[in-house]
């Protein structure tokens, strides 16, 4: 199984700050409802990848400005973290100094935030378990905040993480999921068993081959 994730793109009602309480609030809801900016690239053909897009506007529109197909099934699961001020304060801040609030608030479980920390990874949990029981390989846009918590649960699942950026999760970044037990784990390449790019990888591949046919 291989997974492909998108990174929402840039939404067309950034977050520029600063901001009040009140003013955060009705900017990250802008934010999140805006269309994405159209992307610099090529579009991307699933190549029979089931499509799950998160329901937020913003991840289905970066979905149909990047992709080559209308085929795609809303996933709520997928969905960004919602964001609330909650500070208690009438002090102007910038984004980055809300969004750590949030983030503090969300890890200590205040009731705040919509959802906690706990239940954010409870529902990448519940995400992943749905994705493993298609056994097929899928295609999922999501927005960052929730991105950054599914790689951190893919991790805890035991799946390697390829990421085509570093650091903080750019817009239009496309990470690959798959099992270690695909990967030949022998040098740092670490590349797929399926097609080996080293001696190492050969070898065990040819190895976990012979495995299989003494079984039949």
């Amino acid at each position: 199984m291989s997974i492909l994730i998108i990174s929402a793109g840039p939404s067309c009602a950034p977050l520029e700050g600063p901001y009040d309480a009140a003013g955060f609030d009705a900017a990250w809801e802008a934010y999140l409802h805006a269309d994405a900016q159209p992307p610099q690239e090529r579009k991307i053909a699933p190549g029979g990848r089931k499509v799950y897009v998160a329901e937020d506007p913003l991840a289905l529109s970066s979905a149909r400005g990047i992709l080559e197909t209308d085929e795609i099934t809303p996933e709520p699961l997928l969905n960004e973290v919602q964001v609330r001020s909650c500070a208690g304060t009438s002090r102007v801040l910038p984004v980055k100094k809300w969004l750590r609030k949030a983030a503090s608030q969300r890890r200590s479980g205040s009731p705040g935030q919509p959802e906690s920390l706990r239940q954010l990874r409870e529902r990448a949990d519940i995400l992943i378990r749905k994705l493993e029981a298609e056994q097929g390989d899928q295609l999922l846009v999501t927005c960052p905040l929730f991105l950054a918590v599914l790689l951190d649960s893919f991790r805890i699942h035991n799946y390697v993480i390829q990421r085509s950026g570093f650091l903080s999760i750019q817009p239009w970044e496309k990470i690959i999921i798959s099992r270690k037990d695909e990967h030949c784990g022998g040098c740092q390449h670490n590349c797929f068993l399926s097609n080996p790019g080293c001696g190492v990888g050969r070898d065990k591949a040819m190895r976990i081959s012979n495995q299989g046919k003494k079984t039949i």
